[in-house]
């Protein structure tokens, strides 16, 4: 088979399987350490990024394997966000084991009503998504002065799947969606 034809059925198997575990994405056993997950996770990226597919493939399909491929990055980052916990907590001597430090509760004081009051700048709105996502978002700018458009829409996508709660993303997609319909 080609790899055009690999990576589709590849992506395919990865969106079919709803409530997989990180492990199923990343087609590793179970209770793998950290090292067969990055194996795995590089051997995806080699094979499946959107970057290598992005001129063979129709912009379905490249979005078909830009979700999947954002799946299994999220796979390979919750599976390293475990073991980073499970060294904090065997490293931190006195917490008790059963309670991850970052789960302890740290006593707050109520917001005040000026801080829920205070409205959004709208030119602040890239700084209020996620560190994923944010790459993404400022690899889609560089796309854009370099004038490479279908780029800067893979991006987006890509910053879209690791925020899907973004609606800054949405629009700036939607700006350059309707840039690539008017250039010819």
């Amino acid at each position: 088979m080609s790899a055009r034809s690999d990576v589709l059925l590849w992506a395919q198997r990865v969106i079919g399987r709803k409530d997989a575990t990180a492990c199923q994405i990343l087609d590793i056993p179970a209770g793998s350490g950290l090292d067969a997950a990055q194996q795995a996770f590089h051997k995806i990226a080699r094979m499946a990024h959107p970057d290598l597919h992005r001129r063979t493939l129709t912009a379905d399909e490249l979005e078909l394997v830009t979700t999947a491929y954002a799946r299994a990055a999220a796979a390979y980052q919750e599976l390293r966000g475990q073991r980073t916990v499970t060294t904090r907590i065997r490293a931190i001597p006195g917490v008790p084991a059963a309670v991850p430090p970052t789960t302890q509760a740290i006593p707050t004081a109520p917001p005040s009503i000026k801080a829920i009051a205070v409205p959004e700048e709208p030119g602040h709105a890239p700084n209020k998504m996620g560190s994923k996502a944010l790459i993404y978002y400022r690899k889609a700018e560089l796309a854009l002065r370099r004038g490479d458009l279908p780029g800067a829409v893979l991006q987006l996508k890509m910053a879209i799947a690791s925020d899907p709660q973004s609606q800054f993303l949405r629009s700036a997609l939607a700006e350059v969606e309707a840039e690539v319909a008017r250039k010819p």
